[in-house]
């Protein structure tokens, strides 16, 4: 079985004109990531990001939690976090795991898709790539090994929130015994 991680990029990303930009990072969006792989068993959690304010912000957060008196209070949350990496780069994450990079949108562009639950099956080390913003900018991106099916719905909104997308993703892998 093949191993998987996640990644959430905050840049580069796209902006609402198309262009390359990047946000902030939000302890929700950590915390929540690392809850949901530890849930399926997937893991390392990378967060990217340039900037050393956000990692010196998640640094001490992690280290609340960690080794702090948040550990202590909540020795489960401790566990979960302990599965976050702070990288600068996308291509940082992939040098540490030799990761073959799946990447996610609402809309990919043109590409064939590949399903989720394939992955499992396949050999080597997996690393799903999610986007904040308005998607991943892929141009300024390391080259993927493809791009995974979008989650599509019938409601007005054309995309999920990157928490509530990072779950049915990994629902869909099917990692279950």
């Amino acid at each position: 079985m093949a191993d998987v991680a996640v990644a959430l990029v905050h840049h580069p990303i796209l902006n609402r004109s198309g262009g390359t930009g990047s946000t902030a990072i939000t302890p929700i969006d950590v915390h929540d990531f690392a809850r949901s792989c530890a849930f399926y068993g997937v893991g390392p959690v990378y967060i990217v990001h340039p900037a050393p304010g956000m990692h010196a912000m998640v640094h001490d957060m992690l280290d609340y939690y960690r080794s702090g008196a948040g550990g202590k209070r909540n020795p489960a949350r401790s566990e979960v976090l302990s599965a976050v990496r702070m990288v600068k780069s996308l291509e940082e994450a992939q040098a540490e795991g030799d990761y073959r990079l799946w990447y996610t949108s609402a809309a990919p562009p043109g590409a064939a898709c590949t399903e989720p639950s394939a992955l499992p099956k396949m050999d080597g080390k997996h690393l799903i790539v999610f986007g904040t913003g308005w998607g991943l900018d892929a141009k300024n991106m390391p080259h993927a090994n493809g791009w995974l099916s979008p989650i599509e719905g019938v409601g007005k909104v054309r995309h999920l929130s990157v928490r509530g997308a990072l779950a049915i993703y990994l629902d869909r892998l099917q990692l279950k015994d």
